[in-house]
């Protein structure tokens, strides 16, 4: 017996200490993407602009360009990969992610839709009183947003209706993502070359489209998503050991299921709307943190959390770097990397 708890002890060490380590990695990392830009801005300027708020260029490009863009990543990263871990937890699917269920590829149509709507108010007058509240980044965002939502319920009332499986699920959100590629290349084909820009543009995740207001409502979000989270991670634990068991320990499997994906696709749905496409992050980020620290989701939530955060974090610094002065939006870097990164993770591990 002595044993068995000294082996549980010693693994819930390594656990923390793997826990520990990452979040410590994020202190270079912040400290890197803020000294990292066009504009050449040394250690000291910065902790002057941080600590006592000095005036002058360097204090603006620190708090409106670097510092929105820091926390933009801290935020999208954990709030991607957070979704993703809990989608495959109620799922049991390891592909579910807010890309393979269609959610991003609903919020690309969205704002396709709302960039193609804008040029058309523009030039019809007859349409700018049905959104003449509305800016042309708060109608973009605005239909990014309710595309993103109208996916997920979408996938929820087939479920519902048909009974459908944890498998059928995927094979649904597979389903409604080639219909929302399908539908942005068609605006795109009758868009002209302003909209035609715009609509590319924004399906490449650029951590520098959000400004302080949008940070913040984003925060909000991602705070509120991660207490739920983690208030119902033994609830997740319970799943892995089947709906049977885990409704026999008075989970509602039902309940648990339809709203965990609710929060996470607001949360992803949020992340998207002010960023674009950032693939791959809640699907590869979940799998590293399982490959650490397993599928308790006591640790695997926030070390998901931790690992999203620093993947957006290295792809905007190597987006801002690898082409210098030319800087690459982080969504083409998670794109790149996303692909042979998931490839190892998924043939690279040793059979058991």
């Amino acid at each position: 017996m002595t044993s068995i708890s000294q082996h549980y002890r010693n693994h819930r060490r390594q656990r923390l200490l793997w826990l520990g380590l990452f979040t410590l990695l994020l202190i270079p990392a912040a400290y890197f993407i803020l000294l990292s830009g066009a504009a050449e801005i040394s250690g000291q300027q910065l902790w002057d602009s941080l600590l006592i708020g000095a005036e002058g260029s360097a204090h603006l490009v620190i708090w409106q360009i670097r510092l929105p863009r820091l926390v933009g990543a801290l935020l999208g990263g954990a709030s991607l990969a957070l979704a993703g871990t809990v989608l495959q937890a109620v799922l049991k699917n390891p592909l579910a992610a807010p890309t393979t269920l269609g959610i991003a590829q609903g919020a690309a149509f969205g704002a396709a839709l709302g960039i193609t709507c804008s040029g058309m108010r523009n030039s019809l007058p007859d349409l700018q009183g049905g959104f003449s509240g509305l800016d042309e980044s708060a109608l973009i965002s605005f239909f990014a947003f309710s595309f993103s939502l109208l996916t997920t319920f979408i996938i929820i009332l087939l479920t519902r209706l048909r009974r459908a499986g944890k498998e059928s699920i995927i094979l649904a959100g597979v389903a409604l993502s080639s219909l929302f590629i399908a539908g942005t290349t068609f605006l795109q084909y009758f868009a002209d070359e302003t909209q035609l820009a715009m609509i590319v543009h924004w399906t490449f995740g650029d951590l520098a489209r959000a400004s302080w207001p949008e940070l913040y409502l984003m925060g909000v979000v991602t705070i509120c998503s991660m207490f739920y989270f983690f208030a119902n991670r033994l609830n997740y634990n319970a799943l892995l050991a089947g709906d049977e068991v885990a409704q026999s320990l008075g989970v509602n499997v039902v309940r648990l299921r339809l709203l965990s994906m609710s929060v996470a696709t607001l949360a992803t749905a949020v992340t998207v709307t002010f960023f674009g496409i950032l693939g791959f992050v809640g699907l590869i980020a979940p799998h590293m943190a399982r490959r650490l620290v397993g599928s308790d989701n006591r640790y695997l939530l926030p070390l998901s959390a931790v690992l999203g955060a620093l993947i957006l974090l290295f792809a905007d610094i190597l987006g801002q770097s690898l082409l210098d002065p030319v800087a690459l939006p982080a969504g083409v870097i998670t794109s790149f990397l996303g692909t042979p990164v998931f490839l190892l993770l998924l043939f690279g591990r040793r059979s058991s």
